[in-house]
């Protein structure tokens, strides 16, 4: 277990986890657990994307992501899922999303953005990622196979600790080891569509997707889980995470602004 440290402050972070979340699954609750856990349990708020830039757009709209982030959510008094983005018009670029929050919060008060490895590795082709490390901090969650990012980004965000991280408004970088985002959207898509189900995905999630015909699941789809008809948020359980505060981890589900290697 994590020895949680909290900011002298008093004041914890606010954690921004973006992605299409098409759909969100469970490795997305584990990685913004797992961040929130390390820095105190601090509040993590979901923003599903708007538009995202220089992709293909989610297939299910965002009233439907939305709903399904919110379930996800459900349960976990950590987690929050925000419509800030599907509110937006025009590309969901991350850094207009970090100025925003950085005006909610004030200056002072420490602003981290979850990425995940490999889009980390990437993100010196993000639309205005210089100004990153004047807004935030960031959490890089663990992804197989992601390369290694520049010597400039590295440079960017220092590597440190999740005190610094509390204490600092933003400019560093956390790498975590654990969890693994391992899971492709594209996977359970697929997944969904030929087996009518996909054990990545929270019980609640999947029944939604099952209720609304989403993904081409038909509603007679067998449920993942026995009895589980329709959504029920009491029945999300929380999931254990082991992290390590003294290592950095990149946790990014957030929009790629050029091109994205992979899909979460």
């Amino acid at each position: 277990m994590v020895s949680v440290q909290y900011p002298a402050s008093g004041v914890r972070p606010l954690i921004l986890f973006g992605g299409t979340f098409d759909p969100v699954h469970g490795a997305h609750v584990r990685a913004a657990l797992a961040v929130s856990q390390v820095l105190g349990d601090a509040p993590v708020r979901l923003l599903p994307n708007a538009v995202p830039p220089h992709r293909p757009q989610p297939l299910a709209n965002a009233s439907q992501r939305l709903a399904m982030v919110r379930l996800a959510c459900a349960g976990h008094p950590a987690l929050q899922a925000d419509d800030w983005e599907l509110r937006q018009a025009g590309p969901s670029y991350t850094h207009l999303t970090l100025q925003h929050f950085r005006r909610l919060i004030g200056r002072r008060r420490p602003l981290v953005f979850m990425i995940g490895a490999d889009s980390f590795a990437s993100l010196h082709q993000w639309h205005g990622w210089r100004r990153f490390a004047a807004l935030c901090h960031l959490a890089v969650v663990p992804r197989p196979g992601a390369p290694a990012p520049l010597p400039a980004v590295e440079k960017a965000f220092p590597r440190g600790q999740a005190r610094l991280l509390q204490t600092l408004p933003a400019g560093r970088r956390l790498m975590l080891t654990h969890p693994h985002m391992d899971i492709s959207a594209t996977a359970i898509r697929e997944a969904l569509e030929h087996r009518g189900q996909c054990r990545a995905l929270t019980p609640v999630v999947e029944a939604h997707i099952r209720r609304h015909g989403l993904y081409n699941v038909r509603t007679s789809a067998a449920p993942a889980a026995p009895g589980i008809i329709e959504p029920d948020t009491d029945a999300i359980t929380n999931i254990d995470v082991t992290t390590n505060t003294d290592a950095t981890t990149n946790t990014g589900a957030n929009t790629m602004e050029t091109t994205r290697p992979h899909e979460f």
